[in-house]
């Protein structure tokens, strides 16, 4: 058989992942007729990548803690639909009710360790020989309780599912408990593969499952181990609270003892399993996040080479809209790398429970395919880096079916959005303090708000609809050279203000005075950044305040809100928030700067929002927004509790200040807490590419970027003085390559046409634009297609000379009426 020649590759690797349901029986003709079936479904996308493995979902990982080196031995499997071990789940009230784990079908396989064996063997061989893929197959090992029936975890060895902390055991709830990779064994007298005499009294788990690994993963066929929900980071990693933040206050551990407990874990795994790599799905929150509620020190799992790649974007926004926390998690993630390259993940099905996101939570629009997939990292080189792997959770669905219409609908989609993969900076850049985040967390527990603060209010951002979705490490800030700093110069850094200090603020300032343009957040320590922003420090204050924004806002057509416009109530914990309110201007009659919202307490007043710009500063702009979470005390939650709607989320409020940078991204919405779009920008061949989502479809977007009123190619906006209104699809991936400034209104259309032939070159691409009236029209076509000199433009039937029009990669034209056709 003739091996096919493969093409070059976007990507490094595709994941597919896989229960065992759709293994309905053991013969090995059928065996291999499923392995056939799951890796033809997805070729296409196999062949965007240099490899493939599949990941296999056999039950929880209790099939390597009970491997006794038997291969005859059956195996107790995920074979069910619902929550296993149904007593360690509060909401499981009876045993009648419908969501205990039931079989998927009536007659389900005995499977054995030798069939698993069987299956991996003819995934590789069915994959080399019918398709000429080298796969790897990765096992996996899950903490919680509800993916298969565990007696090993529950029965056996319950001990293993407590954590102790400053020498108690700790917990959130009573029911639901995880295994805790600290944990230590008790004594027992079973054979184990690694432990034929059983386990010794105290033996620590990490040593434990190391050793069991080590045996386990070569003797099945397995190239490596995936560790899910959290597992080896958290033990508390379904919700936003943890061993060190219980939701009503922070800093409770102590952060060395925390994360030394979680570091040992790791370093006794790596110890018994050194041969193999171990990838981790994390938990659903960010590496500030996990800081403040678990302690948990990423960077130094990155720097002691315990994992090749970061976790993944959190497949948690399929359930709950949460798109925000995905993209903030995801970025945070990958600000600094363990490796080369990051993960992007598709929760396409659930072979465990109802949903399958594909069909019953995503209704088959791909806004989480194209929402994070906008999201890059900056390099030190100043290069935006897009993820190298692609893994899909999963191919198979809970009653067993390799559904085909899924990835016939799914991979176009990926490969559209990594065609269009960001390839320059995008209109804002979140500057990231990986490392300063771990170090102020190991000085001392009270930056743990600080840590809170900085994830969690850029969550609430996105999802308020700020256009962020890129991520910039300090580490490599710093580390650039005056060549790549300058690849920053269309773009605004977006960074908490708290980690500023010293000689990295002199860095800052300096950057600033060189023409870069900042948004800070949170509140601001370092004396030269005060001075900078004409900022001084007042006694803190905290609790109800009242807000006077001056800043353009959201429009909200219900008639009750049109009298509060401008003036709103904000409730601030300053223990969450980065402590409390105590900036305010320290010179007032500064011509520079620009107060655009202050708060008041009791006749007090502190600084809210700012903006400043210098002559001298080349361009150099800056804007700060002190912010704070709205969030209420509210118990044990997965998620924090919103204040009533009543109080302002002032997260909105960086938004809004993007005005004072060029770009105006307003939203017309029915409620004052209807949900927002989310929208993301990102720049691909010079083009401006939109893309986001709207959990509500009756809001409409008002947009204005410095060039004008943009206009996305196949649509039509009114477009006059001001922003212009669209309206936009649930989800939306739209290319932009021309702004228009005009002061007459004209509904304005932009659309492909056929690419005819001119006198100058065989046309590659035609966009046409109607209604134009006196218009100053902006254009940005490829860049090589530019330099080339093929880009033309025909107003009517004339062509324009361009010649003293192309600056800085676009074409710049004035007085424009009726059509025009670019063309290249």
């Amino acid at each position: 058989m003739t091996i096919p020649v493969k093409p070059k590759h976007t990507l490094q690797r595709v994941t597919l992942e896989m229960s065992l349901k759709p293994f309905k029986s053991m013969a090995p003709e059928a065996i291999e007729d499923v392995c056939t079936e799951a890796i033809r479904q997805w070729l296409p996308l196999i062949g965007m990548a240099e490899s493939c493995s599949m990941l296999l979902w056999v039950a929880d990982g209790s099939e390597i803690l009970v491997w006794d080196g038997d291969l005859q031995r059956e195996i107790e499997w995920a074979r069910y639909i619902g929550f296993a071990n149904e007593e360690y789940f509060g909401h499981i009230k009876d045993d009648k009710d419908p969501r205990i784990a039931q079989p998927y079908i009536s007659e389900t396989a005995r499977i054995t360790y030798g069939d698993l064996q069987f299956i991996i063997a003819s995934f590789k061989k069915i994959a080399a020989e019918r398709y000429g893929i080298r796969i790897e197959v990765g096992a996996t090992f899950d903490a919680g309780p509800e993916f298969a029936y565990s007696d090993f975890k529950y029965k056996l060895h319950p001990e293993i599912n407590r954590a102790e902390v400053g020498g108690q055991f700790i917990s959130l709830k009573a029911d639901y408990t995880v295994v805790c990779g600290w944990s230590k064994l008790k004594e027992d007298n079973v054979a184990y593969a690694t432990y034929p005499d059983g386990i010794p009294e105290g033996t620590a788990f990490g040593q434990f499952l190391g050793r069991q690994c080590a045996s386990f993963l070569p003797a099945l066929g397995f190239d490596y181990i995936w560790f899910s929900n959290g597992f080896a980071l958290s033990y508390f990693p379904w919700t936003y609270l943890g061993a060190n933040y219980d939701g009503t206050q922070l800093a409770m551990a102590d952060y060395e003892e925390l994360s030394t407990k979680m570091l040992s874990f790791w370093e006794l795994f790596k110890q018994e399993c050194p041969e193999y790599r171990t990838e981790i799905r994390g938990t659903n929150y960010g590496t500030g996040m996990d800081l403040a509620k678990d302690c948990i020190p990423l960077l130094d799992l990155y720097e002691r080479n315990y994992i090749e790649f970061p976790p993944p974007n959190s497949p948690w926004g399929a359930l709950n809209y949460d798109f925000g926390l995905e993209l903030t998690g995801y970025m945070s993630r990958i600000a600094v790398l363990p490796g080369q390259t990051y993960p992007y993940r598709f929760y396409a099905n659930d072979p465990w429970f109802w949903q399958n996101p594909w069909w019953d939570l995503y209704d088959r629009e791909p806004h989480d395919i194209y929402c994070p997939l906008t999201v890059a990292r900056v390099n030190a080189e100043g290069e935006l880096e897009s993820p190298g792997i692609v893994e899909i959770l999963t191919i198979d669905t809970e009653k067993g079916e390799l559904n085909q219409d899924v990835p016939m609908e799914v991979i176009p989609h990926i490969k559209k959005a990594f065609k269009d993969a960001p390839d320059q900076p995008g209109i804002l850049i979140w500057l990231y303090p990986f490392r300063e985040m771990h170090e102020a967390m190991a000085e001392s527990g009270e930056h743990s708000s600080d840590a809170f603060f900085n994830d969690w209010f850029v969550r609430n951002a996105i999802n308020q609809g700020l256009p962020l979705n890129t991520v910039l490490s300090t580490d490599d800030f710093f580390a650039m050279h005056d060549d790549a700093i300058q690849k920053l110069q269309d773009t605004i850094l977006f960074t908490s203000a708290f980690w500023i200090k010293g000689e990295k603020a002199q860095r800052i300032i300096e950057y600033i005075r060189r023409g870069g343009k900042i948004i800070f957040y949170g509140t601001v320590d370092d004396p030269a950044l005060r001075k900078l922003l004409n900022l001084r420090s007042e006694d803190e204050l905290d609790g109800s305040f009242s807000v006077n924004l001056s800043l353009s806002e959201d429009t909200i057509t219900s008639d009750q809100h049109q009298g509060g416009k401008g003036v709103h109530l904000l409730e601030i914990s300053s223990h969450i928030s980065g402590g409390g309110l105590k900036e305010v201007v320290d010179d007032a009659a500064d011509p520079f700067t620009q107060v655009h919202a202050t708060v008041k307490q009791d006749g007090l007043e502190r600084t809210f929002t700012l903006t400043r710009a210098l002559p001298e500063w080349d361009g150099g702009r800056i804007g700060w927004v002190r912010g704070a979470l709205p969030f209420q005390t509210a118990g044990v939650t997965h998620l924090p509790v919103r204040q009533e709607k009543e109080l302002m989320d002032s997260s909105v409020i960086v938004r809004y200040l993007l005005h004072e940078f060029g770009y105006s991204f307003y939203q017309t919405k029915s409620e004052v807490d209807a949900h927002p779009a989310l929208m993301f920008i990102t720049r691909r061949d010079n083009a401006f590419i939109l893309t986001g989502c709207k959990q509500d479809t009756s809001v409409t977007l008002q947009l204005r970027f410095p060039d004008g009123a943009p206009l996305i190619i196949g649509q039509s906006a009114l477009i006059g003085e001001g922003t212009a209104t669209y309206a936009l699809d649930r989800t939306f991936h739209d290319e932009c390559r021309v702004f228009v400034n005009q002061k007459q209104l004209s509904r304005i259309l932009s659309r492909e046409h056929q690419p005819f032939p001119t006198s100058k070159k065989r046309t590659v691409r035609n966009i046409s634009v109607y209604n134009l009236i006196e218009a100053d029209v902006t254009i940005y076509p490829p860049l090589a297609q530019l330099q080339a000199g093929v880009v033309e433009v025909k107003n009517g039937e004339h062509y324009l000379e361009l010649s003293g029009k192309i600056v800085g990669g676009r074409v710049l034209l004035t007085n424009i009426s009726g059509t025009i056709d670019i063309s290249w």
